[in-house]
């Protein structure tokens, strides 16, 4: 079996997406509304007001209106499920599955927005987000998405397996055992926790996949902080490989990457 299905994140998404925090999420969507009533103020004040532009009903509908209306689905549909919110707080719209959302799923998210967010004033999305496993609102269940975490960018060395130092001497030969796909998705849980140390979610994952590991390979309750206690296993497993031969044959099951 493949490692990384014994350490899926408790939102049950791939690991190298991390869903947004509420927090996140309503500090995006009041961002998001400075800058509508900015561009309100904008016409409103400036160009109706000050400039003295005549402001037919006609042009206030195109130019003010409209824009609004649509705010939220023509920011996601051309900038990949980000909004100016979304892009401060660094988050964006994403399907389950980690691909970027079709235009049918944009625009199902957005019109089921007028439901949970405009009829309610947030208070149905927020206790959605809060009560549902995968962090969704009405909108996103019915369209299959989420919001997470922009994907951080990753050095290659973050990527390639690292070599061991000369004279390294393994804590744990037992990593041997591990296939190439199960050394994959633990530096996909290491990746993403050097990102965001901090949180408790990632933290938990490592913990998970250190639980993991343990029972993988018969160790028991190892006396080690989860991230160090990956960074050796991973160490050593390269090192093996490099000194024994080639990996296990990899699990037919996908892995996560990074």
């Amino acid at each position: 079996m493949d490692l990384s299905l014994d350490i899926q994140t408790a939102q049950n998404v791939p690991l190298a997406l991390e869903p947004a925090s509420v927090a996140e999420r309503v500090l995006a969507t009041l961002a998001d509304g400075v800058v509508a009533v900015a561009w309100a103020v904008l016409w409103g004040v400036v160009v109706f007001g000050w400039l003295g532009v005549q402001g037919t009903t006609a042009l206030v509908v195109l130019v003010v209106l409209v824009p609004l209306t649509l705010y939220h689905l023509l920011f996601e549909v051309f900038l990949e499920g980000r909004t100016p919110g979304k892009m401060l707080l660094k988050i964006q719209v994403a399907r389950l599955d980690g691909a970027q959302p079709t235009l049918a799923q944009y625009l199902l998210r957005w019109l089921l927005r007028f439901v949970d967010v405009s009829a309610t004033s947030g208070i149905g999305a927020l206790l959605a987000v809060v009560l549902t496993p995968k962090s969704q609102r009405l909108g996103d269940l019915a369209a299959g998405t989420t919001v997470v975490r922009r994907r951080q960018r990753v050095r290659l060395a973050e990527v390639l397996y690292p070599p061991a130092p000369a004279g390294h001497v393994p804590e744990f030969p037992q990593a041997e055992a591990l296939t190439d796909a199960d050394v994959r998705t633990l530096r996909a849980v290491l990746v993403r926790l050097r990102g965001s140390k901090r949180d408790a979610r990632s933290s938990a994952l490592a913990r998970r996949a250190k639980a993991a590991v343990e029972r993988r390979l018969g160790l028991g309750a190892v006396d080690m902080p989860a991230e160090a206690f990956l960074r050796a296993v991973v160490r050593d497993h390269v090192f093996l490989l490099d000194q024994y031969g080639g990996p296990p044959q990899a699990d037919a099951s996908p892995s996560a990457t990074a």
